[in-house]
């Protein structure tokens, strides 16, 4: 005689939102791939003009909207405040990086200090959501991240005046790190769909 254990609802609500989010695995590769190669390509040119480093982030900052958005909207009705705050933090990054490609020749400092507010807004807000609602990974990667978005963001208001090459460097190697948690997570996730 066994005795079956029903799962309680909150069982069923994250074996439900991890299958959709595994269903889409290939977005989070994708985010993860361009922002990838956006820091490879700072990483091998990392001498050009303040046009290019902007154009590059714009599109970075393009795209993290856009997935956070996607994100948001794909969050279930249990999350309102988390879906509110990506859904918000998706529209920013949007507006900024349109911003920043209607004037790529805007000063460093300036959008040093807009990139800085950026990734300590978002750090905090995904570690926030890493707590609050734990993904696939687990928290720690989720944790990592923001963690990192976090130091970058602060650095880089403490010390807008940086030069210019040591800011592209700077960016450069969080993209990868970005790109690579992404990847990974999102093979983490096809595997996640394929198991199930």
């Amino acid at each position: 005689m066994s005795h079956a254990v029903e799962p309680d609802s909150s069982d069923v609500y994250v074996i439900t939102s991890l299958n959709r989010l595994a269903e889409h695995w290939g977005l989070v590769l994708a985010y993860g791939l361009v922002t990838l190669g956006l820091g490879v390509a700072m990483m091998v040119w990392p001498d050009q003009t303040i046009a290019v480093f902007a154009v590059l982030i714009a599109i970075q900052l393009i795209i993290g909207g856009i997935f956070r958005i996607v994100q948001a909207l794909g969050m279930s009705t249990f999350d309102v405040g988390m879906r509110a705050i990506f859904g918000l933090t998706g529209g920013v990054a949007l507006v900024v990086g349109l911003l920043v490609l209607r004037e790529p020749l805007q000063s460093v400092l300036v959008l040093g200090m807009i990139l800085g507010v950026w990734w300590l807004i978002s750090g905090l807000i995904d570690v926030i959501g890493a707590i609050v609602s734990p993904g696939t990974g687990g928290r720690g990667w989720e944790v990592a991240i923001g963690v990192v978005s976090m130091l970058a963001g602060g650095f880089l208001i403490v010390y807008t005046d940086l030069s210019l090459t040591l800011l592209i460097w700077f960016v450069a190697i969080w993209l990868v790190l970005a790109g690579v948690f992404a990847t990974l997570t999102a093979f983490r996730l096809r595997s996640q769909r394929v198991a199930s």
